[in-house]
C-alpha cells in the first residue's frame, strides 16, 4: 500500500485529513456557536427596532391627543369653565344675555352650590362645582326665549346642563295686544321657566357657594 501510494501521496492525504479534522473542528466548535450567536443579535436588533417604531408611534398618538386636550383645555377657559362662580358677575352675565335675547324681564335663583366628585378634577388639586340655576322670563316671542337658551348654552362661562323648560303662552296676539305695542308699551305674550345646573372647576380650597335670587 506504502509503496503504492508512495511517502509522498500519503504525507499530502495526511496532511488533507488532518486540514479537513481541523476545519470540521473549527465548523463545529467556533463558526457555528459564532453564527448562531450573530443570528441571535440580529434578532435581538430587529426586536429592538419593532420596538422603537412602536414607541415613535406611540409617541405620536400621545402627541396627538395631547395636542386635542390642550385645544379642549383652551376652549373651556375661553368659555370660563375654570372659576369659583361668582354669583354677582353670573347675574351680570345672564342680564346682557336676556338683553341679547330682547326678553321683556328674567328672574334668576342660584341654588346652594355643591361639590362633584371628579377623579381627573382631584388629580389636577382641583374641585367640580355644581349649582342648580332657576330662571324665570317673560317674551312678546318664544323664539326670543329659545335664542336666550342658546345664548346661555353658548356664552355663559362653565358648562350648562339644562334639566328642565316650560314654555306658556300669557295673552292671545289679538288687536288690543298689538296697539299696546304700538303704543310703546310691550306685553308679554309667553314666560318661561328654565333650569340649568352650572359647573365650573376651581381650586379645592374655594367653598361651594349658597342660594341666592336676583
Amino acid at each position: 500500500m506504502l509503496k503504492v501510494l508512495g511517502s509522498k501521496r500519503l504525507t499530502f492525504i495526511c496532511l488533507m485529513v488532518a486540514a479537513l479534522a481541523i476545519i470540521g473542528y473549527a465548523y463545529y466548535d467556533f463558526i457555528i456557536p459564532a453564527h448562531e450567536q450573530s443570528t441571535q443579535e440580529l434578532e435581538t436588533s430587529k426586536a429592538a427596532v419593532t420596538q422603537k417604531y412602536q414607541d415613535v408611534a406611540r409617541l405620536k398618538e400621545e402627541y396627538v391627543l395631547l395636542q386635542s386636550q390642550l385645544r379642549s383645555y383652551k376652549e373651556l377657559e375661553a368659555r370660563g369653565f375654570f372659576n369659583d362662580q361668582d354669583r354677582a358677575a353670573a347675574v351680570d352675565n345672564l342680564d346682557k344675555l336676556s338683553k341679547y335675547a330682547q326678553l321683556l324681564k328674567a328672574n334668576l335663583k342660584f341654588g346652594a352650590g355643591a361639590t362633584v366628585k371628579d377623579e381627573g378634577a382631584d388629580l389636577a388639586g382641583q374641585v367640580v362645582l355644581k349649582s342648580p340655576v332657576d330662571v324665570e322670563v317673560k317674551s312678546i316671542d318664544d323664539v326670543d326665549v329659545y335664542s336666550f337658551i342658546k345664548f346661555v348654552e353658548e356664552k355663559f362661562p362653565g358648562r350648562i346642563d339644562i334639566t328642565s323648560f316650560s314654555l306658556n303662552r300669557m295673552e292671545i296676539f289679538d288687536t288690543t295686544i298689538l296697539r299696546k305695542i304700538g303704543s310703546g308699551s310691550p306685553t308679554p305674550l309667553v314666560d318661561a321657566k328654565i333650569s340649568f345646573d352650572w359647573l365650573t372647576m376651581a381650586p379645592k380650597n374655594v367653598v361651594a357657594p349658597t342660594e341666592g335670587v336676583k
